[in-house]
């Protein structure tokens, strides 16, 4: 069908918004983002690029930033002691930025772009499958209504679209929460640490380094609640020593970000002119680390998708059964890494590290990277 001069409307200007409107805007669509901050400002803390996501952000023509990157080689799972549990597959391409970073070269690449129109400060009422929009302007109260050929929600886990169309969608708490972090402090290497308080994981930038880590015990939890920034790094302390070079420099509780595991699954991701990418989608436990690696594919595969399909709904059902399938996949191995690095019991961890584990390290590695990053790399870069 024709991209070119479709009139389409993003909900959301984070990863999966952003990503979409450059695709949609570079093929000749007019292109209105919309999203509910004021003002686009650094947030969040890092985010591991995987060959995939790396793909699209070469295609997006953002190759500043990942060779600002950086590259990560032989990143492990150990456990308190820091022994090997589960080793990446050899050649595994991984590279860390921020997530501020990561934002600011996709807004900048958006308000850079022609065809794109960028609108902050508006919060979305209705989106009905006609491809009908309503928003109300947060600072002068007033509606604005607006007609699209498309309407693509990229609103996040608590996405607005996806609430006003026909989607099937299943959002479920975990009641576990996890905490990123920057810090100052360098680790000595890039570790994933499966211990007795949960989860712990160290990944260096090019100035300090990306933690984050589990918060499922009842000390960590109190430690959360109270905000107690003190009783949080004298849980991981105890819990796995190298914690303590990372989390020492912080000031102030709020420099940690807390997060409650939220799954998201939807029966089918396009309802009329309405579709779904990233996290509106497909919200999964950052076990794998990709949910905004997925976001990114989403971008690509829906573009192709409307570029190859005859008509519209021809193009939403191609993109629909092409990604749930593989995101499902992703985000099913994501909860059950997620759940097993929970296991805090003697017990249960010795079964893990010393059967289940060993196990896992001999099974066919290069069929399960293919299965985590979906699509093959080069296709996504558009070679």
């Amino acid at each position: 069908m024709q991209v070119q001069g479709m009139q389409v409307v993003v909900a959301g200007a984070a990863t999966a918004g952003a990503a979409t409107a450059l695709l949609l805007a570079r093929a000749g669509a007019t292109v209105r983002v919309l999203d509910r901050v004021p003002e686009m400002r650094a947030a969040g803390a890092g985010i591991a690029l995987a060959a995939n996501g790396q793909a699209v952000l070469e295609r997006l023509q953002l190759n500043t930033l990942l060779n600002q990157a950086t590259q990560i080689n032989g990143a492990r799972i150990v456990d308190a002691n820091e022994r090997t549990l589960l080793a990446p597959p050899e050649g595994t391409d991984l590279r860390i930025v921020t997530r501020a970073a990561l934002q600011a070269a996709l807004f900048e690449a958006m308000r850079s772009t022609p065809g794109i129109a960028i609108t902050l400060g508006v919060t979305v009422e209705a989106a009905t499958p006609d491809g009908r929009v309503i928003v109300r302007h947060s600072a002068s109260g007033q509606r604005e209504a607006m007609q699209a050929d498309l309407v693509v929600g990229a609103d996040g886990v608590h996405s607005r679209v996806r609430e006003q169309g026909r989607f099937g969608a299943s959002v479920r708490r975990s009641g576990i929460h996890y905490v990123r972090a920057l810090s100052p402090a360098a680790p000595s290497e890039a570790l994933e640490a499966w211990t007795s308080a949960g989860l712990f994981g160290m990944l260096p930038l090019q100035r300090g380094s990306y933690l984050y880590a589990s918060c499922g015990t009842p000390e960590l939890e109190r430690a959360i609640e109270a905000a107690d920034l003190d009783a949080f790094r004298m849980a991981w302390q105890r819990a796995f020593a190298p914690s303590a070079t990372l989390l020492a420099p912080l000031q102030r509780f709020d420099e940690l970000l807390v997060h409650e595991v939220i799954r998201v699954s939807c029966r089918q991701w396009h309802d009329g002119r309405l579709v779904l990418v990233g996290d509106a989608a497909h919200a999964m436990a950052p076990n794998l680390g990709q949910g905004g690696n997925s976001a990114l594919v989403d971008a690509v595969v829906l573009m192709e998708s409307l570029r190859n399909a005859k008509d519209l709904p021809e193009a939403l059902a191609q993109y629909t059964a092409r990604r749930r399938p593989a995101v499902q996949r992703v985000a099913d191995t994501s909860a059950r890494l997620g759940q097993i690095s929970e296991w805090t019991q003697p017990a249960m961890r010795w079964l893990r590290d010393r059967v289940l584990m060993p196990l896992a390290s001999r099974g066919d590695s290069s069929r399960m990277m293919r299965d985590v990053l979906q699509e093959d790399p080069g296709w996504l870069r558009g070679r």
